[in-house]
């Protein structure tokens, strides 16, 4: 064969079977609801992630109260404030009148 001779090559397109028409319509149709489905689990964690993410915040909020909190216990009239506000304590010489009693 010369160098300068070509070859050609014929394609014949054939009609697809019902078999892998089916398959194919199968095929597209399971791929949808895998979609679907990972959609709904993508949705899902995001909806977990934000929750999560504000719970985190929450308990940064509240260790920077506690932080300061604990800075302010050295000294005498912070704990006196605390007994008194969140224990119900109050100073040994007061007199303390009720008057529901």
């Amino acid at each position: 064969m010369k160098e300068t001779e070509k070859k050609t090559v014929k394609v014949v397109f054939r009609r697809a079977g019902t078999g892998l028409k089916i398959s194919l319509i199968l095929l597209i149709l399971f791929s949808t609801a895998a979609l679907v489905a990972l959609r709904w689990v993508h949705n899902g964690i995001r909806e977990q992630t934000d929750k999560l993410r504000g719970e985190a915040a929450a308990v940064e909020y509240a260790n920077s109260e506690l932080e300061r909190k604990t800075a302010d216990l050295d000294s005498v009239q912070s704990v006196q404030e605390i007994a008194k506000e969140e224990l119900g304590l109050v100073d040994p010489r007061t007199v303390v009148v009720d008057p529901q009693s």
